[in-house]
């Protein structure tokens, strides 16, 4: 039995690495990373195998967490037809994986995640990684950078459930001084809180 306000596992989908994190909203909405990291398929490996390899880990995943959702990075078009081919075929998995026991999916684009991670659509990995760090109190950024990814999937579909008040207003995790789209990002969730 899923739990609707248990946590959220982010998706963000590729064969050879599947970044995966779970993020939870404790009491008093501090938000938590209870699980991050990658599942690694092996390239050498027949295709039909790795696909098995990839289910079933994303399917122990799921049931490991009871994830409440699921966020999934949506697949864009990309200039390299393989890579579009492998990361479509890992986000097919990991739909059909949620599906099977019935948590809801979500798909968000990369320019979706940053704008709710960061509070710029055009922001840089290395701003998303920070941010999801500092979002998550974490002691260092989250690797390799498919997990940091996952996580801010997560992130940003719990946006939707007030992810704004969760942020303290000095974000102090890590003693350093406010930037400026760490203030964008907190106003941006604050006004999406309000509508």
């Amino acid at each position: 039995m899923f739990d609707p306000d248990g946590p959220v596992l982010g998706i963000d989908p590729g064969l050879s690495r599947c970044g995966y994190g779970v993020v939870a909203r404790e009491r008093g909405g501090t938000l938590v990373a209870r699980a991050y990291g990658v599942v690694r398929t092996e390239p050498q490996h027949p295709l039909p195998a790795r696909l098995v390899d990839l289910e079933r880990e994303l399917t122990q995943l799921v049931a490991e967490h009871a994830p409440s959702a699921v966020a999934v990075e949506r697949v864009l078009f990309q200039a390299n037809v393989r890579t579009a081919m492998s990361v479509g075929q890992a986000s097919g998995l990991a739909l059909l994986v949620a599906a099977r026991v019935g948590v809801p999916v979500a798909q968000y684009s990369p320019n979706e995640v940053k704008l709710t991670v960061t509070g710029d659509g055009a922001a840089d990995k290395i701003q998303v990684q920070t941010m999801v760090t500092r979002l998550l109190g974490l002691a260092s950024v989250p690797r390799p950078p498919d997990a940091a990814d996952a996580l801010g999937l997560a992130l940003c579909h719990l946006s939707g459930a007030r992810l704004g008040a969760a942020l303290p207003a000095d974000l102090p995790a890590t003693g350093a001084p406010v930037s400026s789209y760490e203030r964008a990002v907190a106003a941006a969730l604050a006004r999406e809180q309000a509508s």
